[in-house]
């Protein structure tokens, strides 16, 4: 099934809003079997809407589906612009304005008469219910494809996706691939493609996809056959060992829990750059609770002393950003709560605090455990919310790999 998204929205072509849902979009319908040919994003305007859709139905696509514009302000023109396009009459859902009125009652307002466009329906076409916003979608067929038309709120557009959309495309006969994901972190695209070679460079019947973040690189496997598919997925894990922290669309918080309460195993963190994020992440994960204690965010220096007993000796003589004070960030943070496993994070996220001896971006890791420990110095850029995530990442994959050993 051929595919393509048509996103509709001033504030996407300005910047102002980044558009998630086609990435979201992307990934699902692949993963259901369909081919993307394309995305494409236009403004709130009646000539660009219509445009755009001659464009691409030239191209006699399977699918095409619309984010964007089904709300109550002015510029929501896309319902309207949608039915003069398939030339369909249009009435008033006397009972669906009903509803939105008591929903509205519900939280203490009376509705405004803009939104009565929410309750326009097409005498031709169908309606996709919202079961989380007020919007209602759409399907109509033009000649031999569907045109689906959504609202642009990501979690009203999933939620329809899921409850409605999905379903029927199913219900197309499409052939869903063979597909593995294997996600790598602690290191470099080019590095990784290199030390796979072995296993890539021979006739797998594969399409491999290299998808870099700053959480590591995912590795995507997509075959006709489950059988080549598992063929070419061990090899590259006999490579990669350990480097493959989980297969599937799983964080490396969640991998982490899963060990850790699977050994009987407690972990505190003490973080500076990172802010808590660290301990953020882990806190994400359902259950985490069996695992994890807690945490001491440890900004300022005060803060390191008082709140974790950093020694002011240890600060004066090193720095706050230095493989001692990591070192006793970890070991302090594991007697003070009495964990299996103390972590510890400090560093110069930036841009500014650098020096030529302790640049932006330098960062020391610290783990502690049953009388060891260790750290780990690591260079990042100059960016600092890439920093802390990268930092994270960094130091849940330490923790990973020693709870892997224990």
């Amino acid at each position: 099934m051929n595919v393509v998204f048509l996103s509709i929205g001033n504030e996407i072509l300005a910047g102002d809003t980044v558009n998630t849902n086609v990435s979201w979009l992307g990934k699902m319908l692949t993963e259901l079997g369909c081919h993307i040919q394309a995305q494409i994003t236009v403004p709130d305007k009646h000539n660009s809407i219509q445009e755009a859709l001659d464009s691409i139905m030239k191209n006699n696509p399977d699918l095409i589906i619309t984010t964007g514009g089904l709300g109550p302000t002015e510029d929501d023109i896309t319902r309207q612009v949608i039915f003069e396009y398939i030339g369909t009459d249009y009435e008033f859902d006397e009972q669906y304005w009903n509803k939105l009125k008591q929903r509205f009652e519900r939280f203490g307002f009376d509705i405004p008469e803009s939104n009565r466009s929410q309750a326009l329906v097409p005498i031709e076409g169908k309606v996709i219910p919202n079961s989380v916003g007020s919007a209602r979608g759409f399907q109509f067929k033009v000649d031999s494809t569907d045109l689906i038309i959504l609202p642009g709120v990501p979690a009203e557009m999933k939620s329809m996706m899921r409850e409605s959309v999905i379903p029927y495309v199913q219900s197309q006969g499409v052939s869903t691939p063979n597909i593995k994901l294997l996600r790598t972190t602690g290191i470099p695209e080019s590095v990784l493609i290199e030390k796979i070679q072995p296993a890539t460079d021979k006739e797998h019947h594969c399409t491999i996809g290299y998808y870099p973040s700053y959480h590591g690189v995912d590795i995507r496997l997509t075959s006709k056959t489950q059988e080549d598919l598992t063929i070419l997925s061990n090899e590259i894990s006999n490579i990669l060992g350990h480097l493959i922290y989980t297969t599937g669309k799983i964080d490396i918080a969640d991998v982490i829990v899963r060990l850790a309460v699977k050994k009987s195993t407690t972990i505190a963190t003490a973080e500076s750059c990172t802010g808590g994020l660290i301990g953020h992440r882990i806190t994400e994960v359902s259950g985490s609770s069996k695992a994890f204690l807690g945490g001491v965010i440890a900004y300022n220096n005060d803060v390191k002393q008082l709140g974790l007993g950093i020694q002011p000796s240890t600060l004066q003589n090193f720095g706050a950003v230095s493989a001692e004070t990591a070192e006793e960030m970890a070991k302090n943070i594991l007697s003070k709560f009495q964990a299996d496993y103390g972590l510890s994070v400090t560093g110069i996220a930036g841009p500014t605090g650098g020096t030529k001896e302790k640049p932006v971006g330098l960062v020391y890791i610290g783990l502690a455990c049953k009388g060891n420990i260790k750290v780990k110095k690591l260079q990042f850029g100059d960016h600092r919310s890439r920093n802390k995530l990268r930092s994270s990442q960094s130091a849940l994959n330490i923790l990973r790999m020693a709870l892997i050993d224990a």
